[in-house]
């Protein structure tokens, strides 16, 4: 046999591309990863998911073997690995102490912090993995690409830096696949050093756990079935099998809650389902199927000329019997079509598809570079797409990540109104959209001292709290019962009544309160609480337009932003009454 040209395990001189693309990628994902943390502005994270995660992570005791959260819209892992995070960060920086309630806000923010640096060091991780499959089945050049296009898709960057499963869930996946396609022949002879039990072990082991953080990574194994049965392996029947085990023992190994809490793990299961099925409020009501609609969000999250370009190559790849496409495309295209005919519609749905799309761009540079001459008009243009020519690669990336290493909207609008000895109206319940007028306005956890941790909560127990806040005062609208009491059973959004009735100084609209709302003016055939937003709205606007006036906007403005990118950069707008009003 001759000397290998890509040996099982590299060199220190072939490690220098991925290690260069792993900082390059940790690099970017660490500026601007304390946007929004809670701080002496405001109390609550602005990612509203945030909190959420952290606050059900708790109930998870590593030291005691109990995975048992009680939360079960995500698997376990991801909860886990964020409890011993906040644990470290406790025995090291100093914990949550009950009886001083008014601790629990920087320590969220400090656990917040390692959570995100958990989802950081995963996207970076994902842009290596790519790079390594890549590797295996075409040149460095086309393996350095695909790990840049992972490296710089403003989406992926932006949501690593989150204390949230997605990133982490994607990473996870990409390993699964990378062991699946070691099962394939590499471009380069290397020496065979891992048997295929292990191989399959390995594979069915990270689709567990990447299930085990998000369940629909359990559907990467279809990517180990293919690659089995294209290699030919006499046993590929019995390799599926092994992994396919290997994943339902992770999986239950990080969700035990699936078996030893079942009935509240199939509620939340079958809760999550519904949710994705039914849609997610008024966001997503009225717009495209979610095959085109995810199409966008890829052209958003990506870049519309890397996009093509990663289906051409997959395509191409496909189209040629390879067999690291065919195996990739057994996960994409099931998963696609999941997603595709789902009522929610998040840009983060989308980030398993990378996995794919990078292999699949970097094989097409990689042939591009290879053929030289006309072709080297590829490789330009994935140069292009890449530095965001139409704002995807690093265009989009740095202006989303200026954007969060910046003072956030919410925080200049709540330092402009800050102080002043006047009354702001909102026009829906304060939360992590509202402007940071006050540290509490817009929270929705609980902190005293008769109870151990801060619990979540609705808006209601927290309407007395918005009622006392002075300079200035908030008004949150609703209507008096017979005995004169505050009637928050009856309260509505965009209540007119806000107006003309209490006629505040000051009202603030964001751009996540009205999101969706144009769009749905111009279409028929709205469900009855769609329809009745809308005229809600349409009626609360023209009433402002004519007593109001804009004073003060913070943010983009002009077309709305993905929901889940918006959380960085929304809109608020301030209105102030006319001088002339009565």
């Amino acid at each position: 046999m001759s000397k290998s040209l890509s040996p099982a395990w590299p060199s220190q001189a072939r490690w220098g591309l991925p290690l260069i693309l792993f900082v390059l990628a940790l690099g970017i994902r660490l500026i601007g990863i304390g946007w929004g943390l809670p701080n002496n502005v405001h109390q609550e994270s602005y990612h509203p998911d945030e909190s959420i995660i952290w606050i059900s992570s708790q109930q998870v005791e590593p030291a005691k073997f109990s995975f048992t959260p009680g939360f079960y819209n995500y698997g376990t892992l991801y909860l886990t690995t964020l409890k011993i995070a906040s644990d470290m960060t406790a025995a090291y920086t100093g914990g949550y102490d009950p009886k001083n309630p008014d601790t629990a806000w920087s320590y969220m923010a400090r656990c917040h912090l390692a959570g995100r640096w958990l989802s950081a060091l995963a996207g970076a991780g994902m842009a290596l993995m790519v790079f390594l499959i890549l590797r295996r089945f075409s040149s460095d050049v086309g393996a350095m690409f695909g790990g840049l296009l992972i490296a710089l898709a403003p989406a992926h960057v932006v949501h690593s830096r989150f204390q949230t499963v997605d990133i982490l869930a994607a990473f996870l996946l990409s390993v699964s696949a990378y062991f699946a396609l070691k099962f394939l022949p590499s471009k380069l002879e290397e020496v065979k050093v891992t048997s295929d039990v292990k191989l399959a072990v390995l594979a069915g082991l990270f689709a567990g756990l990447s299930a085990g953080t998000k369940y629909t990574g359990i559907l990467c194994l279809f990517t180990l079935y293919v690659a089995v049965f294209m290699a030919r392996r006499p046993s590929a029947i019995k390799l599926s099998l092994i992994g396919t085990g290997a994943a339902l023992a992770a999986f239950f190994l990080v969700t035990p809650g699936a078996i030893l809490d079942n009935a509240k793990f199939m509620q939340d299961f079958v809760y999550e389902m519904k949710h994705t099925s039914a849609g997610h409020g008024l966001i997503f009501e009225g717009t495209t199927s979610g095959f085109l609609y995810h199409l966008s969000n890829l052209f958003f999250g990506i870049g519309f000329i890397l996009t093509l370009a990663a289906m051409a190559g997959l395509g191409a790849g496909a189209f040629r019997k390879h067999a690291w496409a065919l195996a990739l495309l057994a996960f994409f295209i099931p998963y696609y079509l999941l997603i595709g005919r789902a009522e929610v519609k998040f840009i983060r749905y989308t980030f398993p598809l990378y996995l794919a799309l990078g292999v699949g761009f970097g094989w097409l540079m990689g042939k591009a570079r290879e053929k030289e001459g006309k072709w080297h008009i590829v490789v330009a243009a994935g140069i292009l797409g890449l530095g965001g020519l139409e704002m995807g690669g690093l265009r989009g990336t740095a202006l989303f990540t200026g954007w969060m290493a910046s003072p956030d909207p919410r925080e200049l609008a709540g330092k402009y109104l800050s102080g002043l000895d006047t009354t702001v109206g909102v026009v829906t319940d304060p939360w992590f959209y509202t402007p940071s007028i006050h540290p509490e306005l817009g929270r929705r956890l609980i902190a005293r001292p008769d109870i151990p941790f801060p619990v979540k909560t609705g808006y209601e127990p927290l309407d007395p709290l918005t009622m006392a806040m002075t300079k200035p005062k908030i008004d949150r609208y609703a209507p008096l019962d017979e005995l004169g009491q505050r009637d928050l059973a009856h309260r509505t959004d965009w209540d007119i009544r806000l107006l003309e009735n209490d006629k505040p100084e000051y009202v603030v609209i964001s751009s996540f309160e009205g999101e969706g709302l144009d769009r749905l003016s111009r279409q028929s055939n709205l469900s009855p609480a769609a329809e009745t937003m809308v005229k809600q709205s349409k009626e609360f606007m023209e009433r402002l337009k004519t007593n109001y006036v804009i004073d003060r906007q913070f943010g983009p403005g002009g077309d709305e932003l993905v929901h889940d990118m918006m959380y960085v950069q929304p809109t608020v707008w301030v209105w102030k009454r006319k001088a002339t009003t009565g």
